[in-house]
Formats: C-alpha cells, structure tokens, sequence
C-alpha cells in the first residue's frame, strides 16, 4: 500500500480545478429544475475559469440520462470520514456523495464519477461505492443500491458515460471495508516515514463524520 501510494500521489501536484459546478448541478436536475441548456449554463459560470470547459463536458455527459431519470432527491453533499488515526493524526477519506434519490420506489446513493484523464479501476470503483452505502444507507434508506456516474475518458475525443449500479457489481461488507481501510491507513503512515507530504486535508464544504474510534463500519 506504501509503494502504491507514493508511485500514485508522490510526486503528483494537486489540480487547478473541480467538478464542484457540475456535481452541484446533479441534485436538481435529477429533480427537473434544470434543462441541458440551464446546467450547462450553471457549469460556464461558476468554478475555476481553468475546469469550466471540463464541468460543461462533464454536464453535457450526464443530463440525458439524469433527464430521463427524474426522481425525489435528498442532498447529501460533501463528506469526509475519519477512517483511522496514527501518530496523532487522522486519516480522512472524501466522499463526493451529492444525493439520495428515489425513483419507483427504488433508493440509490448516487456518486459521481467525472473524471479528467484518470480512469478507475473496477475494483476501486465498487469499494468507493460500497463505503459510500456503510455510510449514508441506513434507516428509512438501509436497502439503498450505489450509482456511480461515470462520465470520463473514452477513445476519441468524447467522454464516455456508464451508470453502473450495484446490483451488478460486487459489494464489500463491512467487515471487508474496515480491514481494508485498516491497511490504507497503515500505508499512508509508511508512506509518510518514507518521505511522503502528509499534508492536513481541506475539508471546507465538507460536513466530518468523525466517530471517535478505532472501528466503525
């Protein structure tokens, strides 16, 4: 894990933009409130002047599926989740969760997968999805399935996009999420003795669920 993560985030600067327009586009378009034209429009006006270009492709990827598929929708937003601790630091992990909605009486987290050039693995994509469900599929909403927008690179110039849901996928369980959380937390302590900049999260905009223990899911 130590090896993966300074081969992965070592030397890599962060970005000079978000999704931030586009995702916060989802939630009411998923509700009818926005046309294609009104989101694109939102993503041409808001954000870093550098991503808007990329939040409008993004936008324009997503709204035929998201307007054929209107629903009661929840915000959930930002979060970030304290997943372990060491040398008096915490470890968090970002969830871009934006909503839950329903449709037909079915429930699903929806999480957004807009991406630059990075293209997930299939594995990393079930266990995001998965600790996504641990968390905010509880109560009223404990049978909730994941959606993951995928809408990223493709061959050619046009981003591709896939609604991936987990009633096709594979779904870690609790026990398999907190072990391998677990080992993350342990790598990123290795990576940091080995020279890795830890620096402290920005968590602005975030809302922190922090449960104050060692294990939690």
């Amino acid at each position: 894990m130590a090896d993966w993560l300074l081969s992965e985030y070592g030397g890599r600067k962060g970005g000079g933009f978000n999704y931030d327009p586009a995702i916060n586009t989802i939630c009411d378009a998923f509700r009818g409130k926005h046309s294609l034209e009104s989101a694109v429009r939102h993503c041409q006006t808001h954000g870093n002047p550098k991503g808007r270009k990329q939040n409008v492709e993004a936008i324009r990827t997503l709204m035929p599926y998201i307007l054929e598929n209107t629903s009661l929708c929840y915000r959930i937003g930002l979060t970030a989740i304290a997943i372990g601790r060491y040398d008096g630091k915490t470890v968090y992990a970002k969830i871009k969760a934006p909503l839950l909605r329903v449709r037909g009486g079915k429930a699903f987290i929806v999480m957004p997968g807009l991406r630059l050039s990075y293209i997930p693995s299939e594995i990393a994509i079930d266990f995001a999805c998965s600790v996504a469900l641990s968390i905010f599929a509880q109560d009223d909403h404990e049978g909730a399935d994941f959606e993951y927008l995928y809408a990223g690179p493709a061959l050619g110039s046009a981003r591709d996009f896939r609604a991936i849901h987990g009633r096709d996928r594979f779904r870690f369980t609790g026990d398999a999420i907190d072990r391998l959380l677990d080992i993350y937390v342990k790598g990123v302590a290795l990576a940091e003795a080995r020279g890795a900049d830890t620096k402290s999260p920005i968590l602005n905009g975030y809302r922190i669920i922090d449960p104050q223990a060692p294990r939690f899911f």
